[in-house]
């Protein structure tokens, strides 16, 4: 009996099917949508993963830490997020508020000039304080202190310099997810990948949709028992379906802070957005004397009651504004949504950036990271964010599995093409 020829699986390529230990095939009606149906878009999804799924996966990686910045940061440095319970018991002093924290940072341990504190969200965490360093000390430029609640110092790092010890481990990872550790060109090289990314994810959308309602059943179906190449077929069609439009968010998210200057003058073309505000100069005179911290603060505690002061920034030489940023529950951005410049003489509000000023243009440049980094959704979005962050390695990596092992079915099906070309009779029409 003459054997029937094999036909290709209705999920996979054609020449997948053909590959070696590929399973046994099933007949199906009609040409499978998909890489037959889109053979451009096919071999646009294809080399973009055998291309750039490296970086992909790179990208995709360390963006999953930074979703979780802080919490890897005090799990990597445990000695500088939290004091030592021992010494905490020891201890019967008062805890200090802000401004004494500042001073016992600039004066009790000489670091350097105060530019900005990062207030604890809970109690025993530490006081981060922001410092240019004084020349007498060893580490030059910018430097973080860590203070316990009553000023006691748990240890210092520079904010300078680049490396995977563990103290710069998490600014390093920053630094390369935003500009590959090459500045403004590597800003613009992580723009365009991202572009590039989200056109990986379009094209295999497109290709993955269901046509039938049989074929949206199976789209979220792994056939464990098939042979390894399908099985790792049906993981990489399986992940992108489950991830696409997060990936897509964040992605087009990503590309869009690239460019967030393009943006705003975009978006500045319909509503308004007015850039950070550059806080007038204020002559001080002779006999005016910058007010206490405490009336600083009473100030803006007044002014937004029920919000929790996450961040004081102070200008140089204080002639400026101080910044106070704030938290308020269902807030978007992690340190919180509201925004306030006060003149550290008058104590009189410079700005302003809060839900109740901000534009609609204003709005929507404001909930760009959140949305990026999945604080927008509270805890599951952050959980959202990191798998979409850890999706790129899964379908890189199976997406060159299958390129790889289809090659040779690829060479069959070229040369069968080859072969039925070459017995066809000609046509009768053609010319002698």
């Amino acid at each position: 009996m003459k054997p029937q020829p094999v036909r290709a699986e209705p999920d996979l390529p054609i020449a997948l099917s053909l590959s070696k230990g590929a399973a046994s095939p099933e007949r199906v009606e009609g040409p499978r949508p998909g890489s037959r149906a889109f053979p451009r878009l096919a071999t646009l999804h294809r080399w973009l993963g055998v291309g750039v799924g490296l970086w992909f996966a790179l990208v995709g990686l360390t963006g999953a830490l930074l979703v979780w910045r802080d919490e890897v940061d005090a799990w990597l440095n445990p000695t500088l997020f939290s004091a030592r319970q021992g010494a905490r018991q020891e201890s019967a002093a008062a805890p200090l508020d802000a401004e004494q924290i500042t001073e016992a940072a600039r004066t009790r341990h000489q670091l350097g000039r105060v530019e900005r504190v990062r207030t604890p969200a809970t109690p025993g965490e530490a006081w981060r304080v922001q410092l240019r360093a004084a020349p007498s000390r060893v580490e030059a430029g910018r430097i973080e202190a860590f203070l316990d609640e009553r000023g006691a110092l748990l240890g210092v790092r520079s904010l300078e310099p680049l490396s995977l010890a563990p103290p710069h481990a998490l600014r390093t990872l920053y630094e390369f997810h935003r500009n590959v550790l090459l500045g403004e060109p590597g800003s613009n090289f992580v723009g365009i990948a991202g572009f590039l990314l989200m056109a990986s994810a379009i094209t295999g959308a497109v290709l993955a949709w269901p046509r039938t309602r049989a074929r949206w059943r199976r789209l979220l179906a792994v056939q464990w028992r098939a042979n390894v190449t399908r099985t790792i077929f049906d993981l990489h069609r399986t992940t992108g379906a489950l991830i696409a439009l997060v990936l897509l968010l964040t992605t087009a998210t990503g590309a869009t802070l690239v460019y967030v200057n393009y943006v705003r003058d975009a978006v500045g073309l319909v509503s308004r957005v007015d850039p950070i505000p550059v806080l007038p100069f204020r002559a001080v005179h002779a006999d005016e004397e910058p007010l206490p911290f405490a009336a600083l603060e009473a100030r803006v505690r007044a002014a937004h009651p029920g919000k929790r002061i996450t961040e004081v920034r102070f200008s140089e030489r204080g002639l400026t504004g101080v910044l106070f940023q704030l938290h308020a529950p269902g807030d978007v951005q992690r340190l919180g949504d509201t925004i306030v410049w006060l003149h550290p003489v008058s104590g009189e509000r410079l700005a302003e950036r809060s839900p109740r000023t901000r534009s609609g243009g204003e709005s929507f440049m404001h909930w760009l990271l959140p949305l990026h980094v999945g604080s927008a959704f509270g805890t599951p979005g952050l959980i959202a964010m990191c798998a979409a962050g850890l999706a790129p390695l899964l379908l890189a990596s199976t997406g060159l599995w299958v390129w790889w092992r289809k090659r040779p079915g690829e060479r069959v099906a070229r040369q069968r093409a080859g072969a039925r070309d070459r017995a066809r009779p000609p046509s009768p029409d053609a010319a002698p």
